[in-house]
């Protein structure tokens, strides 16, 4: 056996093509967000005290997303000299921001983020309110129990095999 059991290990798939499945199911709902007026220092402790990696900036009162804030951007500002109790999260707002819209497949979500080189898409409604939040994290999880399905799927065949073979057979 592999030690892959479903009920162990992983938690079931969705009934649905993980290419095909609505975006919304694999997002992190609900965002966490912050106003572009936030400084450096409040967005760190709001991603300490909310255990997320990452903050989606929105203007006051808006659900619109006008960027987004990592703890790795974190880092690289406070590296450049910026003042975290006085600088704020505006600053991360200057390039356009990268989103995705809810009726985006699985693929285009993965070629999105390798080609803008971003690890988290903010997803969008028709009217560019968000949605939610997609991850590479979220992606993985979700491609690694796609193997892990496809691994106890050959796992059952062998097994299968073996007993009309009477313990012998091979790949």
């Amino acid at each position: 056996m592999l030690g892959l059991e479903r009920r162990n290990v992983i938690a079931p798939l969705p009934r649905e093509d993980p290419d095909t499945m609505p975006l919304i199911e694999l997002a992190a709902r609900p965002v966490e967000t912050v106003d572009r007026s936030c400084t450096l220092a409040e967005a760190a402790r709001l991603m300490v005290e909310r255990s997320v990696g990452s903050l989606v900036i929105t203007d006051a009162g808006s659900k619109t997303p006008t960027g987004i804030v990592t703890d790795r951007d974190l880092v690289v500002l406070l590296a450049r000299g910026l003042d975290p109790q006085r600088d704020t999260v505006e600053s991360l707002t200057d390039s356009p921001l990268e989103t995705i819209r809810l009726g985006e497949r699985l693929q285009h979500v993965t070629q999105k983020m390798r080609k803008s080189g971003v690890r988290r898409l903010p997803i969008v409604d028709d009217e560019g309110r968000l949605a939610g939040i997609v991850s590479l994290d979220d992606v993985l999880v979700l491609l690694g129990r796609e193997m892990a399905d496809l691994a106890m799927t050959v796992e059952s065949e062998l097994e299968r095999d073996r007993a009309r073979t009477g313990g012998e057979g091979g790949g």
